[in-house]
């Protein structure tokens, strides 16, 4: 299946990071699996409180409806094996891309002790997002930003870091995307909801896409420094 054939590329990636960064191992696990676990929460806190959301808000159909194992992300509306190793990898390589790319090693000196508020203020600004009616795409953009923000407040110290990490994160989703596309040329306007968000298309790719990269990179590449309280 298709979705598969990207997850595969991802893995590849993530695979190298994990071959280069002998001493990040375990960051780049705890990335993924923090990754994972918020964004399954996240879904199933969904399908708690708001089970009959309209179609055109959902991630599928509403963003876009893949072939996935076992038809899950139809039956589910939007949750699939395959999205449970996007999580993960994704995760992963976004902790490790700055330090990789710009040979940094993470300290093991502990700052001072700060609440963090980055999820928190995520998630509030996700349901505020939510509540405009619109896709879900456009909650974990909100998340992502939201966050951002709040970790550039709090931490100063990682705004370089975050920066950085954000712009080659998305430069290395906009190669792997194209690359996907160049085996499936026809996949966007197959398998994308179009008509239930801009509709702009860059290199083929949607808008969305690209937002929801840049912000997930400038938020997850510093989160294992801002969560653990490293430099």
């Amino acid at each position: 299946m298709e979705y598969l054939v990207g997850i595969a590329i991802m893995a590849i990636v993530w695979f190298i990071f994990f071959r280069l960064r002998k001493d990040m191992h375990k960051e780049i696990l705890w990335g993924g699996y923090y990754y994972f676990t918020i964004l399954t929460l996240g879904f199933l806190l969904i399908k708690l409180f708001a089970p009959d959301i309209p179609p055109q808000m959902t991630i599928t159909p509403g963003y876009w409806n893949p072939n996935t194992l076992f038809n899950l992300a139809r039956i589910t509306g939007g949750y699939s094996l395959e999205d449970a190793l996007y999580m993960f990898f994704t995760g992963g390589i976004a902790v490790a891309i700055y330090e990789t790319l710009f040979r940094k090693h993470i300290g093991h000196r502990h700052l001072k002790h700060k609440p963090h508020f980055a999820l928190v203020i995520g998630a509030a600004a996700g349901i505020a997002t939510a509540a405009l009616g619109v896709n879900l795409i456009y909650v974990l953009i909100a998340f992502s930003f939201a966050g951002v923000a709040t970790t550039w407040l709090q931490r100063p110290d990682l705004i370089k870091h975050s920066a950085l990490g954000g712009i080659t994160y998305l430069l290395l989703y906009v190669f792997s995307f194209l690359l996907f596309l160049a085996i499936f040329p026809d996949y966007v306007t197959t398998y994308y909801g179009l008509q239930n968000i801009s509709g702009i298309l860059l290199f083929g790719i949607p808008l969305e896409e690209l937002v929801f990269a840049l912000g997930f990179g400038l938020m997850w590449s510093p989160i294992y420094e801002y969560v653990k309280d490293m430099r």
